[in-house]
């Protein structure tokens, strides 16, 4: 077979060959449209239940690291929280209190709002003495975004409970 021939008998088979037409790749694209259209919403509401949960562990943590270093030091621990930022410090045996965790808007961090008992908290604390036991009355912490609910209960003795009995 010569050059020309083998030449001629590529180039009629790359002409044969058949690609995608316009028409086609629209259809194709319209479907993955609506398809994506049907699953965004679950996924913004998987957005707001992993928020809503981040932020409850944050503020778990920030209960226990108060009442951690209340035992430790053997001074007494405070879990602030004010509006939708919280923050846990230590009282020093000079007198001077000790941020333990730094302040956090779960507004701004993950656009959780934060309730006690229904109204925005303002200058709440949580009073654990050098035992790690609760000075005050018991508090339920309301988590929500974007109607996604959750609460973290501290009762009356500082034990701290992931959900509350109803």
């Amino acid at each position: 077979m010569t050059f020309s021939a083998l030449h001629t008998r590529s180039r009629a088979g790359l002409r044969s060959r058949r690609g995608f037409s316009l028409i086609e790749t629209m259809v194709v694209l319209v479907i993955a449209g609506i398809v994506m259209s049907m699953s965004l919403p679950k996924f913004a509401s998987m957005r707001d239940r992993m928020s809503v949960r981040s932020a409850k562990q944050q503020l778990t943590s920030y209960l226990a690291t108060a009442r951690a270093a209340a035992i430790r030091q053997s001074q007494s621990g405070h879990f602030h929280a004010n509006g939708n930022s919280i923050w846990s410090s230590v009282n020093q045996p000079d007198g001077t209190v000790a941020n333990v965790s730094k302040s956090v808007s779960l507004m701004t961090a993950r656009g959780v709002a934060v309730t006690l008992s229904g109204s925005a908290p303002s200058q709440d604390s949580i009073v654990f003495d050098s035992r790690g036991i609760g000075a005050t009355a018991a508090h339920k912490y309301m988590l929500t975004r974007n109607g996604v609910k959750d609460s973290v209960c501290v009762s009356r003795l500082g034990l701290i409970a992931r959900t509350c009995g109803q």
